[in-house]
């Protein structure tokens, strides 16, 4: 059923929107410890319990108008029969096909100045990474192993790559020029080390090993010097840099299950955003570092919660029926998330309005449409 609105009608239902989403408070606390670097045990300061009024949630019509957004939402799509790479504006009018390869791509990351895309691409049944340019639609194989290469992150400047790699028989961290040449392996264990992030500031790159019997998330350098960030006794994974490179988040794991937390650069003033864990995806910092977004389980339902570490705030956003997995993506003002989500059985690309609480469905096909990230071309 369509309701209609006159235009005055329609301010003050937004306004009333607005508000409801401002109103959202929490009380309540707990408290634990948890180690920071080099073995220093660190006070958590979790965030207070939050009790979460009952959201307003609005399933747009087709029709229903989507404020201008800049850049546009690269996806990936098996929806021609093989996985590539998309692009969709953010009103999912106006979608384009970006690659055209039998080989399957995932796992695309944006260069800093958003015109090259990194990705991976499995051929004949091994993974290597490809940059294409997004100006001349060129595509440049940088590596070529018979192993697994996977999961390329851009260094500050956009002129490298670091990646993982299996080709010394365990996974390493290896960094290259994006051109393909001067490839330096940087890491030398048997334990394996893996899911490099390099930094947005520095060349620091966060990864994770298992060198000390636990998966910890650890700091290097392109010249090859490791320092230990985590060494909690559960797992830790999924790093993610704070956009001014001081903080890092990153999820540690209990029975299967996670909690999502923050640590500085340093390994200190460490502490955990959620106060029982539960199922949360990778967290993605929005682009002014103030606030982390992550796919979660709640308490009925999946949706995205939103984390304020400026005043311990939690917002979530949640529509009937719908499912976010994975890790979401912001808009380039911070005003929206586009994620994946499972509807009836298929997988499509959504977008929510943070403040209104308003999903719009980007994607509409019978396929396998995930991996959203926003840029800015």
């Amino acid at each position: 059923m369509h309701i209609h609105f006159n235009q005055k009608q329609k301010v003050i239902a937004f306004t009333l929107l607005l508000l409801g989403a401002l109103a959202l408070s929490g009380c309540g606390s707990s408290s634990g410890l948890i180690e920071g670097a080099a073995g220093v045990n660190v006070t958590e300061t979790p965030l207070p319990e939050i009790q979460i009024t009952e959201p307003v949630v609005v399933a747009p019509p087709t029709d229903t108008p989507v404020p201008p957004l800049a850049g546009h939402i690269l996806f990936t799509s098996d929806r021609d029969g093989i996985t590539n790479l998309y692009l969709t504006t953010p009103d999912g009018l106006e979608q384009i096909r970006l690659t055209d390869s039998s080989a399957p791509e995932t796992t695309p990351r944006i260069s800093p100045d958003g015109t090259k895309i990194a990705f991976v691409a499995t051929a004949n049944n091994n993974m290597d990474i490809y940059v294409l340019d997004l100006l001349s639609r060129n595509v440049t194989q940088i590596t070529n192993a018979p192993e697994k290469d996977s999961a390329p992150t851009w260094s500050p400047d956009g002129r490298r790559l670091a990646f993982e790699s299996f080709r010394d028989g365990n996974f390493e961290i290896y960094v290259v020029n994006v051109d393909g040449s001067n490839l330096t392996r940087l890491t030398n264990d048997p334990s394996g080390d893996s899911n490099p992030v390099w930094s947005p500031v520095s060349d620091e790159i966060a990864f994770v090993s298992n060198r000390f019997g636990n998966a910890d998330i650890l700091l290097l350098t392109p010249s090859g010097n490791i320092s230990t960030l985590t060494t909690n006794i559960a797992p830790d994974s999924a790093p993610a840099w704070s956009p001014n490179g001081s903080m890092i988040a990153y999820k540690t794991y209990s029975d299967g299950l996670s909690n999502v937390c923050v640590i500085g650069r340093d390994g200190l003033n460490s502490r955990c955003l959620t106060t029982a864990p539960s199922e949360y995806s990778a967290p993605v910092w929005s682009p002014d570092g103030s606030r982390l977004a992550v796919s979660a389980k709640q308490q009925a339902t999946h949706g995205i919660d939103i984390f304020n570490l400026a005043d311990n705030s939690l917002a979530q956003l949640y529509s009937a029926g719908v499912t976010p997995l994975d890790t979401p993506t912001w808009s380039l003002d911070g005003t929206h998330i586009a994620f994946q989500a499972q509807v009836n059985g298929d997988m499509e690309i959504y977008l929510a309005n943070i403040a209104t609480n308003e999903f719009l469905r980007l994607t509409n096909l019978p396929a396998l449409d995930g991996e959203p990230l926003w840029i800015s071309q």
